[in-house]
């Protein structure tokens, strides 16, 4: 049976992609800023410090089921490239239950976790009074949760990542709505803040439901073989659903700890350092909201000419993909040199904070130059579930990291720290690229 023939992707189809992404992932951070003004302007100090604490605690297992968006985009983005409709929704039928149910796990399991948490984080016991009270809250919401991150997934796999957005701004009208009603007027304070994004989340997720309803409807209409047992537990694509999580599981892992040992890091630099380096991290989280966009958007066209063994629309992707990336990348590192120091003196009145800052801004601004490699490698490597060399590469990377960081800062300092750092972005980039070459052999083999 013949394919019908595509039209080339253009770099307009790009953008409009990428750019709801770019909103998604920065409406994402809302929820937990809503509470923190609530809660700063209308409660206590130590109810602060414990929202701040616990947003941290929340935060890991949030951001520890990553791939649970990312799996299931690579996997759609392929079924999508294949035309194979029912592969596309069994993506979608076996990832959102997965999502939810180890939601349900996480917050029957709560009484277990925190302590060991509060054991890792440690604070004043008032404090952790205060974590703990909003973390119970928002553990009701965690299984909707996780299923709105396989849903996301799912939306970008399929080129649909105007419906992420959607799911995003619903569940923020949602929250701003609620958070200052049971904390103002019902004065429920933590708990209040916690449940309203508790009920955000379940309100965003079933939005989300809805959108995916009509994406399926749109397709033609559920598949008769999708929602049976055998299709649904069919054991070689469970199967390949568990290794794909767990190799991403393990690289984000290394990644997380890579991270985490930068910041350590800073910490042992001393307070004026440490707090500076804060201001420059701000900076390289918003360079991550911008570049991460298009790594998306690489998941999904390339994970669709993947799956289509389409070497041509393959190249055409990553090359327009990647030109994006390489413009955005070049621009927001010239756009930190301008207008950092403004933004320096605005997050920071004190001098010396400043002057650390500003010192080590230019190593910061060459963090998306010398990176962009690494975040559009990830989504290209999404895309195609190359996960076993995603795990392989993310591990090696923390290797090298950690061997630069031991030889460079102890003779240069904070210098030394940062270029380490950057070393560890090249590493990331350099040692994917060392498996590329695979991906392009299973395109061009054709039997």
């Amino acid at each position: 049976m013949s394919e019908a023939p595509t039209l080339p992707l253009t770099r307009w189809q790009v953008f409009s992609q990428s750019w709801p992404i770019m909103l998604a992932n920065a409406l994402a951070p809302v929820v937990g800023l809503v509470d923190t003004f609530v809660i700063g302007r209308f409660s206590t100090t130590s109810a602060l410090a414990g929202i701040g604490l616990g947003a941290v605690i929340y935060g890991i297992v949030y951001w520890g089921f990553g791939f649970l968006r990312m799996s299931t985009a690579g996997l759609a983005a392929q079924s999508d490239g294949a035309n194979d409709q029912q592969a596309v929704q069994s993506h979608l039928f076996r990832a959102v239950p997965m999502g939810v149910f180890i939601g349900l796990i996480v917050l029957v399991s709560q009484f277990l976790l925190l302590p060991a948490a509060f054991m890792i984080y440690t604070a004043s016991e008032t404090i952790e009074g205060a974590a703990s009270t909003y973390i119970q809250a928002r553990l009701w919401g965690l299984p909707a949760t996780l299923g709105s991150i396989a849903l996301m997934g799912w939306f970008v796999g399929i080129s649909r990542s105007h419906r992420a957005l959607s799911m995003q701004m619903v569940l923020n009208v949602v929250n701003i709505i609620l958070s200052p009603i049971f904390v103002i007027y019902l004065g429920w304070g933590l708990f209040g803040v916690g449940i309203a994004s508790a009920i955000a989340e379940w309100v965003g997720f079933g939005a989300g439901l809805w959108l995916a309803y009509r994406a399926i409807q749109r397709r033609g209409g559920i598949r008769s073989k999708t929602l049976t047992r055998a299709n649904l537990l069919h054991l070689p694509s469970l199967k390949k659903l568990g290794i794909t999580n767990s190799n991403i599981f393990i690289r984000t892992l290394a990644l997380t700890i890579g991270f985490n040992f930068f910041g350590n890091a800073a910490a042992t630099q001393g307070e004026v350092f440490l707090a500076g380096n804060h201001i420059l991290m701000q900076f390289i989280t918003m360079i991550a909201l911008i570049l991460d966009a298009f790594a998306h958007t690489a998941e999904a066209v390339t994970g669709q000419a993947y799956g289509a063994r389409d070497r041509k629309k393959f190249d055409r992707a990553v090359r327009l993909t990647t030109e994006y990336s390489a413009v955005f990348a070049f621009i927001c590192g010239a756009a930190m040199m301008v207008l950092g120091p403004f933004f320096i003196t605005l997050l920071s009145k004190d001098p010396a904070v400043q002057e650390s800052a500003r010192t080590y801004l230019p190593y910061c601004a060459l963090a998306p130059i010398v990176g962009f490699a690494a975040w559009q490698l990830d989504g290209i490597f999404i895309g195609t579930t190359r996960t076993q060399e995603m795990r392989n590469a993310g591990i090696v990377a923390l290797v090298i990291y950690l061997a630069a960081h031991y030889a460079l800062e102890p003779a240069w300092g904070g210098v030394g720290l940062w270029v380490a750092f950057l070393v560890y972005y090249i590493a990331r980039g350099l040692t994917l690229a060392v498996y590329y070459p695979r991906i392009m052999r299973y395109l061009d083999n054709r039997d």
